[in-house]
């Protein structure tokens, strides 16, 4: 009997844990920080920022060269051949220096090796944050007097994006929402200094399931750019911007807003996709809880008709939009879902401000 009374009662008991536990995951599901403790302690609460939506030109000058292609080339003979990847060249290189000269740019690597011609070539390479030495010996090209290593280069980058925020009181900026990484290699570039830019969108590229769509523009490069990009982290780029162009980012100040004030429901996005600054409507379908930082943090669904009409929801260029929900700037645009144009991810405002912190005080 008492046997029978011990099983009744851990019965009752398991269902009594199981009912709260059901009762509170409602509350969980809007917003998986009400109930947890999490391990990082952030100071973004009585923060003020102005919320970006600009269309911006980014030009990074990357650390080093970086070797995006190995190739084969026809040497004098007309065989068949790479040097590079003979001497043990990989995609993702970082070329320092040849000889013990620093290379800073491919024309710098093109001006030396055409002068010296062909002879064994020390590299000093970082990989993987590791430093290689290999010699390679060119070729010459088949009926021509070029000397070839058999690998592609490139030195610098450039493209479209959107600005985040701008902290008045410091004149630092955050753009873009997820790092910018070599479409070849795929890994984040290290970048030696950059500029950003005033851009004009001149066409926009619908956005497709399983084909993302993209704004096109160009750099507007007869105008003194608007700041400089000193770091390119996972959760954006950012820098400062000059002093004589804090007028073009002029705006009322917004709170920032912490994680666990973010809900499910409707907010809005600030982007620029028709050379005008305007907020789009959106819906927080799925918010993610994380005691590290993520660029994947909460699932955003456009619902706004007048952007669904322009580009079928996010795409290209639209990284960085700011995300505002209760008044507050709660995150910004990262990701489009590949089967889904409409939907896509957004990062928590305060991962980002924890990346610029930390990347200044280092």
């Amino acid at each position: 009997m008492k046997i029978f009374l011990k099983r009744v009662l851990f019965f009752i008991f398991f269902i009594a844990v199981l009912m709260t536990a059901v009762f509170f995951g409602f509350n969980l599901k809007t917003n998986p920080y009400k109930f947890a403790k999490y391990d990082q302690v952030h100071d973004a609460e009585g923060k003020y920022v102005i919320p970006g939506g600009q269309t911006i030109g980014v030009e990074l000058k990357t650390e080093g060269v970086l070797v995006v292609g190995l190739a084969d080339i026809a040497n004098a003979e007309n065989i068949s051949t790479s040097p590079a990847k003979m001497a043990g060249i990989q995609i993702g290189d970082k070329i320092l220096e040849i000889d013990s000269i620093y290379m800073d740019s491919t024309d710098d690597i093109l001006k030396y090796t055409e002068s010296m011609g062909i002879k064994i070539y020390e590299f000093k390479i970082e990989r993987a944050g590791k430093i290689v030495y290999l010699t390679i010996t060119p070729v010459q090209r088949y009926e021509s007097d070029e000397i070839k290593f058999g690998f592609w280069a490139r030195d610098n980058i450039a493209g479209i994006g959107t600005i985040t925020f701008v902290d008045p009181k410091t004149g630092t900026y955050s753009a873009i929402g997820h790092g910018i990484s070599d479409s070849e290699t795929g890994k984040l570039i290290d970048i030696a200094s950059g500029t950003i830019s005033k851009a004009n969108i001149t066409n926009i590229k619908l956005g497709k399931k399983g084909e993302p769509g993209e704004i096109i523009g160009y750099i507007l490069k007869d105008e003194k750019c608007l700041g400089t990009v000193s770091n390119n982290t996972n959760f954006g780029i950012y820098g400062k911007i000059n002093k004589d162009s804090m007028g073009y980012f002029s705006g009322d100040l917004m709170e920032v807003g912490k994680k666990e004030e973010l809900v499910l429901g409707p907010a809005y996005m600030i982007s620029c996709v028709n050379n005008e600054i305007k907020k789009y409507r959106i819906e927080i379908s799925r918010i993610f809880y994380q005691n590290k930082p993520d660029e994947k943090s909460f699932v955003i669904k456009i619902t706004d008709e007048e952007l669904l009409k322009m580009t079928n929801g996010i795409i290209q260029g639209m990284s960085g939009s700011p995300i505002i929900q209760n008044n507050k700037i709660v995150g910004a645009v990262t990701h489009v879902f590949m089967n889904d144009p409409s939907k896509g991810y957004g990062i928590y405002i305060e991962w980002i401000l924890d990346q610029i912190k930390t990347s200044d005080c280092n």
